[in-house]
């Protein structure tokens, strides 16, 4: 499954119900470490198709990003089902990887 892009608050909040497990990515075009965490996100929300991998610009979405206190990107909220298992800003590839590896196995 590939990356999708989120455009308002609806999607985003329908986007974690539909997918038994998912990632909101939180993004802005400004944003330095985002331009480096980006395609990296691309290539997991390739590698882990049981994943589903949201992208949402907090300056065109910012009524998601108010919905899920975000005041950092890049920011990470992960999902199984509806509940939020965990949330992490900063552009660290691995410990992006190892919190998808461990959404899987939840």
């Amino acid at each position: 499954m590939s990356m999708i892009n989120l455009s308002d608050k609806e999607t985003a909040e329908n986007f974690k119900s539909t997918n038994k497990k998912s990632v909101l990515y939180f993004t802005a075009k400004w944003c330095g470490p985002c331009k480096t965490i980006g395609p990296i996100v691309d290539d997991m929300s390739e590698t882990y198709p049981s994943v589903a991998f949201g992208k949402i610009d907090v300056d065109q979405n910012s009524e998601a990003a108010a919905k899920f206190e975000i005041s950092v990107v890049p920011t990470f909220v992960f999902f199984d089902g509806e509940n939020e298992t965990d949330k992490f800003s900063g552009a660290d590839a691995n410990k992006l990887e190892e919190q998808v590896k461990a959404l899987i196995e939840k």
